[in-house]
């Protein structure tokens, strides 16, 4: 990966915030230099590894430093996401999960009014519909309020895969940025495993109180 794409040291303040276990969810620093880039993935490698028995083997790191790599540059450049973190008990040889956090700013009275809120609710226009299945259950939040969602979908990635979103969105009060967390993984089962863990770190991020 070329100089510039990826790699820079502007690391900025936080725009979503949490108090999440930290030894459960791993911040995912969305902008940072090559050096701690490396630092960050050999220690949170070599742990993970340590932690589920499993053999950290060159072609387990090249996997999920390739997959770091892209996803940091995808989250931050094409998605423009807040913040990202890792949840970290799933094991190296699994794709990872990470979850990324953007703020929306919306100040229509029903949330269905804001500019892109309907991509959390409306099929996937490019795959048939039958080969979508989709739930949503209203989510409240002690932090972001009662105005919230949770929805899931699973969907074929390709003709061997079948992905799986989870999606959270708040509609705050006037004055305050909606906030939506979002996620996806090619495990369905990995999601339907993690889907407490997910719903009890939704309901712990929370916007920074204002400078």
């Amino acid at each position: 990966m070329s100089e510039g794409t990826l790699w820079s040291a502007d690391l900025g303040a936080l725009h979503v915030d949490t108090d999440a276990n930290k030894g459960l969810w791993e911040y995912l620093w969305l902008q940072m230099d090559k050096k701690t880039f490396k630092d960050w993935l050999d220690a949170t490698l070599s742990e993970l590894a340590a932690v589920h028995g499993i053999e950290l083997t060159r072609k387990l790191r090249r996997f999920q430093k390739s997959f770091y790599e892209q996803t940091i540059v995808i989250l931050r450049d094409k998605l423009q996401a807040d913040e990202a973190f890792v949840y970290r008990p799933v094991p190296l040889t699994y794709m990872p999960l990470v979850m990324h956090a953007t703020r929306v700013h919306c100040e229509a009275p029903d949330p269905a009014s804001c500019e892109g809120a309907d991509a959390l609710t409306v099929p996937n226009p490019e795959i048939p519909e039958w080969q979508q299945r989709y739930g949503s259950v209203p989510f409240a939040s002690p932090h972001l309020g009662e105005h919230g969602v949770r929805v899931t979908r699973s969907y074929p990635a390709d003709s061997t895969l079948m992905m799986t979103s989870v999606s959270y969105h708040w509609h705050t009060p006037p004055g305050l940025p909606d906030v939506v967390l979002r996620g996806h993984h090619d495990d369905p089962e990995v999601i339907a495993a993690v889907m407490g863990p997910l719903d009890d770190f939704a309901r712990t991020l929370r916007l920074p109180p204002a400078q």
